[in-house]
């Protein structure tokens, strides 16, 4: 950034997370000229910490957040078509311990209760699913739930616990790549809006007579000036406020936290489904197929400091022992555990509440402007993942109507990313490919390995590639030009950047310290780092994997 510069912006946007990026993609459609950064990297908070599902909240029924569950199903059934190269349908099952039990506790929660049920008997998930397919019928993608018998189940599912007397079945979506479908996101809004920009790794210090500084993490600072402002910045919406004249205590955040596990049984017995059940202490957890590993999660924890989030020894025996539960018929252990991750619910500041039943509806409270801040800011609180789309056109209105500008399209149908004139069934896929085998030189089944990790943006990356491609270190599916590529066109600024969101390298457990010395002599070359910058680098991402993540590698012997 050059030092003093001073740029106008209709909008600056604070936080580029799944909420910030939905926003900026939706206002520059609209033909403003927005700006959104972020202190980390895109999508590297609380969007990189989701439980990876795009789902219509089964669990709120049970709070009578019956028109959360409608925008929900229906928010879940779009992306399932405008983001189709990500999200993907997610066989679903629950098992269920009992007949008739939860139901009195169900009511006392539909009418107040601060305290979360427990034991959800057969009746109760019967009428859940009904519901659930009800609300999920508009733009409906997946079939109606159903219920399966003991005998069915245990053998469908030998390891399950004998306890269960009925299995019942639906659908929701799992998204592949989180953080790549926030970069998508941005990727989009640039392009429909040439002079907006976005910058990572780039801090809000302050504002000054409707100024906001900003400095990026090389010192380099800048001078902004935006009509109005987007709070998107999650778990640090209060302290961002507070940096920019605005006091509020929006947030009461909790904390969730997943493992994976390396676990081959488990992923034969899950068989590419989801199962989706009931702790003893009645919190709802889960566990499904993700990268070729198990992810698991999540925990509900009072928690106010996103800096800091790690998954705890103790949420890590607690799923063990949930596991140990559910399934006794495998073997469940810390030493299966390949990667941990965390994150903050930027949820609404709920005293009082039990975690699990806090709101996760989303509001965006308005500040005016006042007579040391001349412009209004626009706090993004709660929210989920899959409702993301819905949030932003709510704050893009907002944000129109105080500007006065007009709404020149809505985002319903409108493709994400790699999306973009994706082929819908296998005929046109085949013939994509084929197409793009002969356009760019590569191998017929390289392409489709690209198709379906990149959706449509796999071309370039196989036109970069050519008929020669070289497998990575350890990590023979991915290759040199792939991360090259990236490295060139995603905005990458540090190897975490590469290693943890552009790529699923980290969170499957594919992580060595020679591929991580490979990827960054890579990443080196194409962005021209000094060798002390590599080091450095390296180091850096060594130190939060074993922070953030429990990865502890060992670059040393990655020189032998």
């Amino acid at each position: 950034m050059n030092d003093a510069q001073n740029d106008a912006f209709d909008v600056v946007i604070i936080g580029a997370g799944i909420n910030g990026a939905g926003v900026f993609r939706d206002l520059c459609a609209q033909g403003l000229k927005c700006l959104i950064v972020d202190k980390g990297d895109f999508g590297s908070g609380t969007s990189a910490a989701p439980s990876r599902l795009i789902h219509g909240g089964l669990k709120y029924l049970e709070t009578g957040e019956l028109r959360l569950v409608a925008e929900s199903t229906y928010e879940r059934n779009l992306l399932l078509k405008n983001a189709a190269h990500l999200v993907r349908p997610l066989s679903t099952a629950i098992p269920i311990m009992s007949w008739s039990s939860g139901i009195t506790a169900a009511l006392r929660t539909l009418f107040g209760s601060t305290t979360a049920p427990r034991s959800r008997g057969a009746l109760l998930v019967k009428l859940g699913l009904w519901l659930y397919d009800f609300y999920g019928s508009r733009s409906r993608q997946m079939p109606r739930h159903r219920m399966i018998s003991r005998r069915r189940a245990l053998n469908d599912i030998p390891a399950l616990t004998p306890r269960i007397v009925a299995l019942g079945t639906y659908f929701d979506a799992v998204i592949t790549a989180p953080e790549r479908l926030v970069l998508e996101l941005i990727q989009d809004g640039l392009k429909a809006s040439p002079g907006s920009e976005a910058i990572n790794w780039c801090s809000v210090t302050g504002q000054s007579e409707g100024a906001l500084r900003l400095r990026s993490d090389d010192d380099s600072e800048r001078t902004v000036r935006p009509r109005l402002v987007v709070n998107a910045a999650g778990p640090w919406i209060d302290r961002v406020n507070g940096v920019i004249g605005h006091d509020s205590h929006y947030i009461g955040g909790t904390k969730g936290s997943h493992i994976l596990l390396d676990h081959p049984e488990l992923l034969r017995h899950l068989d590419g489904r989801m199962l989706y059940y009931e702790a003893d202490d009645g919190r709802i957890l889960l566990v499904f197929p993700f990268q070729g590993k198990a992810l698991v999660g999540s925990t509900d924890i009072p928690d106010g400091d996103p800096d800091r989030v790690a998954c705890t020894d103790d949420e890590t025996e607690y799923f063990i022992q949930s596991l140990r539960d559910l399934l006794p018929g495998l073997d469940f252990n810390r030493d299966q555990i390949v990667f941990a991750y965390s994150g903050i619910r930027p949820l609404p500041n709920s005293r009082g509440v039990s975690p699990g039943l806090i709101s996760r509806d989303h509001s965006a409270p308005h500040s005016p402007a006042t007579a040391t801040r001349p412009f209004a800011i626009i706090s993004l609180v709660g929210g989920k993942w899959t409702t993301f789309r819905a949030f932003s056109a709510e704050v893009a209105d907002m944000v129109l109507s105080d500007l006065k500008m007009p709404r020149l399209c809505d985002t319903d149908d409108m493709p994400i990313g790699g999306a973009f004139a994706l082929p819908s069934d296998n005929g046109a896929r085949d013939e994509w490919i084929a197409a793009a085998a002969q356009e760019t030189g590569a191998a017929p089944h390289r392409v489709s390995v690209l198709l379906a990790r990149y959706g449509t943006t796999g071309h370039a990356i196989a036109k970069h590639e050519g008929a020669s491609p070289i497998p990575l270190v350890d990590a023979p599916d991915f290759t040199v030009q792939e991360i090259d590529w990236i490295v060139r066109n995603e905005r990458v600024i540090h190897l975490a950047d590469l290693l943890l969101r552009r790529t699923p390298l980290a969170i499957s457990g594919a992580l060595t310290g020679r591929l991580c010395r490979s990827v960054a002599s890579i990443v080196a070359a194409a962005l021209h780092w000094s060798a002390l910058r590599e080091e450095a680098e390296l180091d850096a991402l060594k130190a939060l994997l074993a922070e953030r993540n429990g990865v502890h590698l060992d670059f040393d012997s990655a020189h032998q």
